[in-house]
């Protein structure tokens, strides 16, 4: 998979959901949760044969457009290190030795031997790379994306920039969509869990009962830990868990009081998450604070190698 390929758009990820699919048959699983307004499919691809899951979350918002292609790559990653473990394992070290130098020792155990293998063996990580298909598709290649002609017009109506663009099809903020505590309606139209994308994900939240989520957003290089509907208790797993993050991503840590931003309120998807399960959400932003939309490519680079080996820290953390 290429990292810099120059427009990685809608169909070539579902391409790509399929050749791994079939590359890393009995590994690999495809799953189709749901379908975009404009009548995308929101696909699901089912990482390890372990009966414990892990949930990963990519492209709610429809510009930040670096996350779907990186989790795409995670996975091909994953999947190579567990399938080359057994027949290439000292192949396998002189291959990654150079890309670590400065992890090696402190994580040696979780990337090399039986760690890369058991914790497919003992997790299934489900990852949903591209949630909100048609916000992405208007991000990237402008409305006329949008087949719908209804859908079209209307999201012409809101008058934004469409590299710009973070909500779906319907013009909806998918990240202020799920029910929760914190969730506050904009309008007298506005409903929690109205969006087909987020009904989606709920549905995946409950049918799996995972043990942890991971939702990858961009910009700003933290990670969003607190939850001020949670106990005490809860955060403070939530923030053990985070600095173990930190150590790997070098992420700065978001502080309480900026859980959400002024006047703007709640109903994301690790709020939902964390008050239906009371289990480990964490919101993980990638790229520059300053990162302008739409953005540079080759941020897909650094944010593979700052993110590759996060999951399976986090696997680790919350077994």
């Amino acid at each position: 998979m290429n990292l810099l390929e120059p427009v990685y758009d809608y169909d070539k990820f579902i391409s790509d959901t399929r050749k791994l699919t079939q590359q890393y048959q009995g590994i690999i699983k495809h799953v189709t949760i749901g379908r975009s307004h404009d009548n995308r499919d929101i696909v699901m691809l089912g990482l390890g044969i372990g009966s414990k899951f892990i949930t990963c979350v990519g492209g709610v918002h429809g510009r930040e457009t670096i996350n779907p292609i990186v989790l795409m790559k995670i996975i091909e990653y994953y999947a190579e290190l567990y399938t080359n473990y057994k027949r290439q394992k000292q192949e396998l070290f002189q291959q990654l030795s150079g890309f670590f130098t400065n992890l090696i020792s402190e994580y040696e155990q979780m990337i090399y031997g039986s760690c890369i293998y058991e914790l497919l063996q003992t997790y299934t990580i489900l990852f949903v790379p591209l949630l909100n298909p048609d916000g992405y598709m208007i991000s990237l290649l402008g409305y006329d994306s949008i087949r719908n002609e209804e859908l079209r017009l209307e999201a012409i109506s809101k008058d934004e920039l469409h590299t710009e663009w973070k909500y779906n099809g319907r013009g909806i903020d998918i990240n202020r969509n799920f029910p929760s505590r914190l969730w506050r309606p904009k309008g007298t139209q506005d409903h929690p869990a109205s969006e087909h994308e987020t009904r989606a994900l709920i549905k995946v939240f409950h049918q799996y009962k995972s043990e942890g989520f991971l939702d990858f957003h961009s910009r700003g290089k933290s990670i969003y830990y607190y939850r001020s509907m949670m106990s005490d208790i809860y955060n403070e797993r939530q923030l053990r868990i985070a600095n173990k993050l930190q150590e790997i991503t070098n992420y700065e840590l978001v502080p309480p009081q900026d859980e959400v931003e002024a006047g703007d309120s709640g109903g994301n998807t690790v709020h939902y998450y964390s008050e239906r399960f009371y289990k480990t959400a964490l919101t993980i932003e990638t790229v520059d604070d300053d990162a302008d939309f739409p953005l540079d490519v080759n941020y897909r680079l650094t944010t593979f190698e700052e993110l590759k080996l996060v999951i399976f820290k986090f696997g680790s953390l919350i077994i």
